[in-house]
């Protein structure tokens, strides 16, 4: 009886332990496993002391911070320099003088030492003092690659506003056909803690380079494993009150020519090994039923095999022509569904010195081309795509950057390259 009860105690200690560390204030201490924070900030003066309090004042202790100052035009150094003048933290700075969000990630990456990588916005705050304890528990308890995290709005005043945890992720196709019923857009989130080996693979190449989702790895068409943290990671700020389920059907002119570029890389990405027979109505149905927040409801249709870029392309696109989104870019990209000819080849050179885009490059891109400063290979390449090329001809050497040049474009699944 006596051992019982000790057994008893020992259970109810567990138990409240574990609830104070999920709910409570309690201090854990260093810990093996470090958290490397990348914190890209561009003019974030009035917010980035409240971010670096957020982090400071966590429980678990093991962390580091690499800010990059992404070409502030603010005050944002000034306060950063006297907040650490009166504050210690282990944190390197660093300064790029090219304003671009991803290069600013995928330099701060060089420079970070931990074994799992979070990004946080300089705009945003972690929300509470128990989210990377949590967080590195999730991680290492499933044995994951990363771990999803909620947010939560604050609208003016920084009151609390609704909740917003991701929808539960699945690691299979009905996840991938959902997204491209979406047309692309993704049904998740980028905001997750990664282990940092999954960071420098798969997340640096489909998110950082090329746009896509954090948590999709086109190369097998498939979700990585990533858990769901089930609990409110973050805060952030808006100014007035948004919808938080978007409708992808809507006016594209509301998008950027950055969403519209990675939605569509995303697309092409998943329909090109997978066949969504009768496309139009499906996504029409989906994003009825996702309007409702019964999306988990719809039951998807689908098969092995390959969408043609005919049925869905023009469907992403169709309002860009009376839009400021209207370019050679796009048009390419839905002159080549249109016209696509699995017979068509054209023989390729890259001359030398020619810059090669990745797909979060797209507004340098697009701002050479409104200036017609681009390298005029570009502007004989996409002739070429336009006329629904899709056997390639290159020498050996040069396959590397056509196959980038041809994923900018949305389209290395849809084409053949021949090497010689």
């Amino acid at each position: 009886m006596e051992y019982c009860n000790t057994s008893y105690l020992v259970l109810i200690f567990i138990l409240s332990l574990s609830i104070v560390n999920i709910f409570g204030n309690i201090s854990l201490g260093k810990k093996q496993v470090k958290i490397s924070v990348l914190i890209p900030a561009y003019n974030s003066a009035n917010t980035i002391v409240e971010a670096l309090e957020s982090i400071k004042n966590q429980t678990y202790q093991n962390w580091e911070i690499i800010l990059i100052n992404d070409s502030s035009r603010d005050k944002t150094e000034e306060i950063l320099r006297r907040y650490l003048g009166n504050t210690k933290l282990p944190l390197k700075y660093i300064k790029q003088t090219h304003h671009n969000y991803f290069q600013a990630i995928r330099h701060g990456l060089k420079y970070a030492h931990g074994e799992i990588i979070f990004v946080l916005d300089a705009d945003k705050i972690l929300f509470n003092q128990n989210v990377f304890y949590r967080a590195v528990s999730t991680i290492l308890g499933e044995k994951c690659d990363g771990m999803f995290i909620g947010i939560r709005a604050m609208y003016q005043r920084l009151k609390d506003g609704k909740f917003h945890l991701v929808r539960p992720y699945y690691r299979n196709e009905v996840s991938l056909i959902k997204t491209a019923l979406g047309l692309g857009k993704n049904i998740y989130t980028n905001y997750a803690f990664w282990r940092r080996e999954v960071f420098e693979t798969s997340v640096y190449e489909n998110y950082l380079i090329n746009g896509m989702p954090a948590w999709y790895n086109a190369q097998n068409n498939l979700g990585l494993r990533v858990a769901n943290g089930n609990f409110v990671g973050l805060k952030y700020r808006v100014s007035k009150k948004v919808n938080l389920v978007d409708n992808p059907l809507k006016q594209t002119n509301s998008k950027t020519l950055f969403e519209l570029s990675t939605n569509l890389r995303t697309l092409h990405h998943i329909v090109s090994r997978i066949k969504v027979p009768a496309y139009s109505t499906q996504a029409a149905l989906y994003n009825l039923i996702n309007r409702l927040h019964i999306a988990s409801l719809y039951p998807s249709i689908f098969k092995q095999g390959q969408t043609s870029l005919r049925e869905i392309t023009p469907l992403v696109t169709k309002n860009i022509k009376n839009s400021e989104l209207n370019n050679i870019y796009l048009n390419t990209i839905v002159d080549f569904s249109n016209n696509f000819d699995p017979q068509k080849t054209a023989k390729i050179s890259i001359p030398k010195g020619t810059k090669i885009y990745w797909g979060t490059e797209i507004e340098e891109f697009s701002k050479k081309l409104s200036k017609n400063t681009l390298d005029q290979f570009y502007y004989d390449f996409m002739k070429i795509i336009g006329q629904g090329t899709t056997i390639y001809e290159i020498k050996k050497d040069d396959q590397k950057k056509l196959e980038q040049v041809l994923e900018f474009f949305t389209i290395r699944d849809y084409v053949k390259i021949i090497s010689n």
